[in-house]
């Protein structure tokens, strides 16, 4: 029984070695499919680098306003 007990223990050694290196080749498709090729830092959507918005000032709003509204009336002045 310790014989058989034995040879168990060895099987799923076996098994689990196989199975971790599954899961390494599991881990590098993963990876390369993320584009992240096993660099070590993450790439696509959480490593994006958002630049801040600029805000503008009420002055710069009206002056833009101002301008859109004088081009669309001179574009409805050539219909």
């Amino acid at each position: 029984m310790a014989r058989n007990f034995g040879r168990l223990v060895q099987q799923l050694r076996s098994e689990r070695s196989v199975l971790e290196r599954e899961v390494a080749k599991l881990t590098q498709a993963i990876s390369a499919l993320e584009g992240n090729e096993g660099r070590g830092r993450k790439v696509g959507r959480l490593a994006t680098v958002r630049r801040a918005r600029r805000k503008m000032s009420a002055a710069a709003r009206r002056a833009v306003s101002l301008r859109m509204k004088k081009y669309w009336a001179a574009r409805r002045k050539k219909s």
